[in-house]
This record gives structure tokens, sequence and C-alpha cells, in this order.
């Protein structure tokens, strides 16, 4: 599926920093598991005390950076500012970079979560907070399928949701996730939108309609996607999910029934990393 030379030579996965880690361990798990499907030897793990360290050593325009999802809150704590200033000179020199859900909402100047979380965990009102680190100079706002589960302190539901590239559509897993609403003059590219079947279902407006978008940064780049591509339908046990998890708002049945395969999954997210790959604006 990838390129015989790909533009990336170099696949960085910040796992977290030690003690308080920041991104989810299962979300660091999946995420390698794909990239190394995407890009069979170029992926390196790497933790957040040594980020600075390792990513001096490479050639800043044929690498990317990847932050798997966490709490915006979380990513928040765990960054000191100087890494922060020095990944923002890194993409400026040419690094790319990969985030997704609470990691795409951090990167966003602004971010709107409208629901429970760590931060609320009993009340609904929105939180609005400004990013340290702002790749994206518009506005991220969630979550796309509200619902107060206040007995697991989060507040939405799951579900594989319709997403257009413009070619091809595919269901995938979303978890919390939400849009992207551009600065008036920020240049950016849409790589997938829910489709008007979809926002009619969640009852949102086409203005919600950005679920995946690129955006220049400097010399480099970031891909901001609020879906998580990795989620297989054999990731999801019905029936124990159902026992675990009961009353969070989600149909489990629907989505492992409903979810793209694998196959296609991949190949619309390798679609998208290959418009990063050459900034293909």
């Amino acid at each position: 599926m990838a390129s015989a030379i790909p533009a990336f030579k170099d696949i960085v996965i910040y796992t977290g920093h030690d003690g308080f880690r920041g991104p989810y361990q299962d979300r660091i798990k999946k995420r390698v598991a794909m990239f190394k499907e995407l890009y069979p030897g170029k992926v390196m793990t790497v933790a957040g005390e040594d980020l600075v360290g390792i990513l001096k050593g490479l050639d800043l325009l044929s690498t990317l950076l990847v932050i798997p999802p966490g709490e915006s809150t979380d990513l928040d704590k765990v960054f000191s500012p100087e890494e922060i200033a020095f990944l923002m000179e890194c993409f400026k020199k040419g690094m790319r970079g990969y985030v997704t859900c609470g990691s795409a909402y951090w990167v966003s100047k602004t971010r709107i979560y409208r629901g429970l979380c760590k931060v609320q965990p009993s009340d609904t009102t929105s939180i609005v907070k400004e990013s340290v680190l702002p790749l994206f100079q518009g506005t991220a706002d969630g979550p796309l399928c509200p619902f107060p589960a206040a007995q697991y302190k989060v507040g939405f539901y799951s579900a594989a949701v319709s997403v257009s590239d413009g070619t091809n559509e595919c269901n995938i897993f979303l978890g919390g996730g939400g849009s992207f609403l551009p600065h008036a003059d920020e240049k950016v590219k849409v790589l997938a939108k829910y489709t008007l079947a979809e926002l009619e279902k969640r009852n949102k407006t086409k203005e919600w309609e950005n679920a995946a978008i690129m955006v220049p940064v400097g010399l480099g780049g970031v891909i901001l996607s609020m879906f998580h591509p990795y989620y297989d339908s054999t990731d999801i046990n019905v029936e124990l999910y159902e026992q675990t998890f009961p009353n969070c708002g989600t149909n489990w049945r629907e989505v492992h029934a409903k979810l793209s395969p694998h196959e296609v999954r991949m190949a619309f997210v390798y679609k998208m990393l290959r418009q990063l790959e050459e900034l293909a604006f």
C-alpha cells in the first residue's frame, strides 16, 4: 500500500511522559500497529523525555510526528514550555504531524468541549480553552455525539460515522470527536467530511461537516482528525461491552455491524497521509 520511496523516512510516535502519561495507552498500541502496516520499517516509539533529543537527530523535512489521542488537558500538563517551543520550531522547519481526537483538540488554537469530562465530571456546560501549541488557528468543537454518561464521567457516546473524502465514503469509529471550524484567513484543506445523512442523524448543521483537515505550519504541516481508523469490528466484543458499559449511550451492535472493513479504512487514511507527505494543498 505504501509507495516505493515514501516522503516519510522517519515516523515518530509519541508514547507519553513518565509518571503522567498523556495519550491513552490503548490508542498508542493501535497507532503503532497502524503505522507499521502502512509504513513498514519507518516507525519508532519515543517517550516524551526523549522526544527533543530524537527529533534533533532527524531530517525534519522527512519526519512525521504522531501524537495519539489523549485528554487535551492531560497533554497540557505533560509538555513543558521548552518542549512546546521546540515542537513549534520543528513544524516551522518542515516536520509534519498527525493528531487525532483529543490531541487534535489540543493543537487547535481554540477548543470547545460541550460535555462531561475529567475537568467537569458532573456538569455539561461548555469548556473553552486556548492551545499552548496552536498548529491550527481555528476551533475544534465537540462532541459530535453528545451523551451525558455521568457514571463514566464522559459526555459522548461512541459511533461508527460515515465520512467522505469527496470520492470515497468510509464508516469509521468516533468517540468524543467533533468538528473543525477554520479561521477565516487560514489555509486549510478539508480531507474528510461527515456525510449529510450523518449530520442529520446527529442533529448537526453543515457547519459541523469537517471531520479531518490538513493545515500548513511554516515549511511543514499537520493532519487533524476526529475519527479513529484503527478500530476494527474485531475490537468490539458486543456482549462484553453491553455488560461492562450499561447505559453508556453507545449502540455497540450497530457500531460492530457498520464499521467498514479494515482494508477500506486503511486505504482511506493512507490517502490522507499521502497528501500530507506531499503537502498537497
